[in-house]
């Protein structure tokens, strides 16, 4: 069972708001809806959603093995980048690196909100979920974060993956239930002592997240943090948040 969006017609849509944006005094066009793809996993009507969100210049099939691989019924929901990059996809446009701490955040928080609305889209097709997991890698992590954060009404549990964890929850605003970070330590992208500190910092706060770190691991996953991911999405799937 799949869904799917035509990706000719949305990426058309795409490329016809990058040029319009380029003309001054133009009315920026409104972005189109995300290409994604979701599938019931195991058994006709799975009670768990699982959010897969790729890095950037790859694409949603990255999680085509890791899933199946988790061996519980799930229904996936995989999200497609809007923008071409390499032979895959990615999520913000091509300065999104050069701009501040700031503005950076502004860029994951604008694409956490289209997400949200696919997340509600999928839900309100299939009543039948009862949770929703977020994960991602790299551009991918960040955005699982920013769900985590600024949607806990829609994300139960998060496990993002060299994510620059950047935003913050308000202070009086509620997180997921659990959020896990997975990074390798010779990470050359986001500094290990960075996530420590940072995951500290919220830890400190009282949000319910922790790290996992993996010695000789770089900007990329292993065998043995994908172990650690099937896990606990396996756990946080089934409904255990501990």
């Amino acid at each position: 069972m799949r869904e799917s969006r035509t990706a000719a017609v949305l990426l058309a849509v795409s490329m016809l708001g990058m040029g319009c944006a380029g003309n001054r005094g133009t009315p920026p066009v409104a972005p189109g809806p995300l290409v994604y793809k979701s599938e019931a996993v195991g058994a006709p009507k799975p009670e768990a959603l699982l959010v897969a969100l790729h890095f950037s210049g790859s694409t949603p099939a990255f999680w085509d093995a890791p899933i199946q691989s988790l061996g519980i019924p799930v229904r996936t929901l995989l999200p497609q980048g809007p923008r071409p990059r390499r032979d895959g996809f990615t999520w913000f446009q091509a300065d999104h690196e050069e701009k501040t701490w700031e503005g950076k955040t502004g860029d994951v928080e604008r694409m956490a909100e289209r997400l949200a609305e696919l997340i509600r889209e999928v839900r309100a097709a299939h009543p039948e979920l009862r949770r929703v997991v977020v994960t991602g890698f790299s551009y991918g992590g960040d955005l699982a974060w920013m769900l985590a954060i600024r949607h806990p009404e829609l994300v139960d549990a998060a496990v993002p993956m060299g994510t620059r964890l950047l935003g913050d929850p308000g202070q009086e605003q509620r997180v997921a239930r659990k959020v896990r970070v997975l990074q390798g330590e010779q990470d050359a992208i986001i500094p290990v002592r960075h996530t420590r500190e940072r995951v500290a910092e919220l830890k400190g706060r009282g949000v319910p997240i922790d790290v996992r770190t993996y010695p000789d691991l770089g900007h990329d996953v292993s065998p043995e943090l994908l172990e650690d991911w099937r896990a606990f999405l396996r756990q946080s799937l089934q409904g255990r948040t501990d």
